[in-house]
């Protein structure tokens, strides 16, 4: 299958989520990046998102200046800590009015009463795909909009499949044919794919989507990946390492170029999200002459599937002005803001229709943008899935290093999964 890009239309923008914690600033007037109704009050902010002094002046003082007569307190938390900032809000009753959560979040917390339903209309204009929806809704309602997407391609080495004599017009359609390429392609003393520089949770929920699975039942309810895709999806992990075209000893250190940026592995798994490093390391890899891109093949030859994750926008259910918070997030959507927020974070926008620099020159964006008709796999799907999350890798990383088998390391899941529904 020939994946084109498309031709880009207009433009947009959208954001956050908080506690009563952090700095300050009031907007004033119709100035700034877009307009926007605005009014009297006071709105909380929790987000993940616009870290450091520069990322807090763009958020503040580019964006939120531009919602007139509101004032803002915006409490900036890192992911690893956003749950238990926003469960400890929860217990403590004092949730913020707007709170930006991941994908796979709104299920548990929409269950619990944290998030309100917002307006059916509320995406309408906002050129949003709607298989982002998928992550951003619980119940046939829907709680938060997508803002950021963390789309997983595959990126390679254009000159290694030059090499090895790899038409790059015929790329492989089935993970059969995919396993085949990564034995032509695998550099010498190195892996054809880096498998396990990425989160392996994310990893085996990307695979099990392209058996055909998915992690939960349509409502959330029971259990979906008994159904043979979660075997199959680890089993296929077990037999790349068999084939020794991934290696579980080459995975990159936080912080250090990945495997891929050393030339140690001709294809990587990778997270859109870190364009920014990739620019900064290895600016003459990331060339449209130097990579190439593409999108996880599904098992049987069908469209191809990519991971979709990413930051969603929500309100909270306490919040005391629900129209404002409303409007907030209209405002934040609307193309010059969302453009800044972009720009200022290096990742790919919820909206497709922005033709501007800021995203058509991130090669990774653009090619995600382009195909977020295939962004069908996703994790979570559950009011389980908070207490489940934290304990996949640990299941895949033992059938991957030999403790247990394919089949054990998904019973295991399953039984902890099926626990945590009891719960619900």
């Amino acid at each position: 299958m020939k994946l084109n890009r498309r031709n880009f239309l207009t433009a947009a923008g959208i954001g956050v989520g908080g506690l009563l914690m952090g700095a300050c600033g009031s907007g004033g007037g119709t100035g700034g990046n877009g307009g926007g109704g605005g009014g009297n009050g006071r709105l909380s902010i929790l987000t993940p998102e616009f870290a450091g002094t520069e990322g807090k002046e763009a958020f503040e003082g580019n964006i939120l200046s531009g919602f007139p007569d509101t004032q803002f307190a915006v409490d900036y938390t890192d992911w690893d800590r956003l749950n238990e900032k926003l469960s400890a809000a929860v217990a403590g009753g004092v949730v913020s009015d707007l709170i930006m959560v991941g994908a796979g979040w709104v299920e548990p917390f929409a269950h619990k009463g944290v998030l309100t339903e917002l307006p059916s209309t509320i995406g309408d204009g906002k050129n949003i795909n709607e298989n982002l929806f998928k992550v951003a809704q619980y119940d046939g309602a829907t709680f938060a909009l997508p803002y950021f997407v963390d789309g997983r391609i595959l990126m390679y080495h254009r000159e290694m499949f030059e090499d090895a004599g790899v038409d790059e017009s015929s790329l492989p359609t089935n993970l059969e044919d995919f396993r085949e390429l990564l034995k032509v392609v695998q550099p010498d003393g190195g892996v054809g794919f880096d498998m396990f520089t990425q989160n392996l949770r994310q990893v085996w929920a990307h695979l099990v989507g392209a058996f055909g699975g998915t992690m939960f039942s349509e409502d959330g309810l029971s259990v979906a990946f008994t159904d043979g895709s979660g075997v199959d999806a680890l089993q296929y992990m077990l037999d790349l390492v068999a084939d020794g075209t991934v290696n579980y000893d080459v995975q990159g250190a936080e912080g250090q170029p990945r495997p891929w940026q050393q030339k140690v592995a001709a294809i990587d798994l990778q997270n859109s999200s870190a364009w920014p490093n990739l620019t900064e390391q290895t600016p003459d890899l990331v060339t449209e002459e130097s990579m190439g891109m593409m999108l996880l093949p599904s098992a049987d030859g069908g469209d191809p599937v990519m991971f979709q994750g990413g930051t969603l926008l929500t309100a909270s259910a306490r919040s005391q002005n629900p129209e404002l918070v409303q409007e907030l997030i209209g405002f934040l959507l609307e193309p010059e803001n969302m453009l800044t927020a972009v720009e200022m974070v290096g990742k790919v926008p919820s909206r497709d229709d922005l033709d501007d620099p800021i995203v058509n020159d991130n090669l990774m964006a653009a090619y995600i943008v382009d195909n977020f008709e295939y962004a069908t796999v996703y994790e979570g799907g559950s009011p389980a899935w908070m207490e489940v999350r934290g304990q996949v890798a640990a299941e895949i990383e033992a059938a991957v290093v030999g403790q247990k088998t394919a089949a054990e390391a998904v019973d295991a899941l399953a039984a902890v999964a099926n626990d945590a529904l009891t719960r619900v």
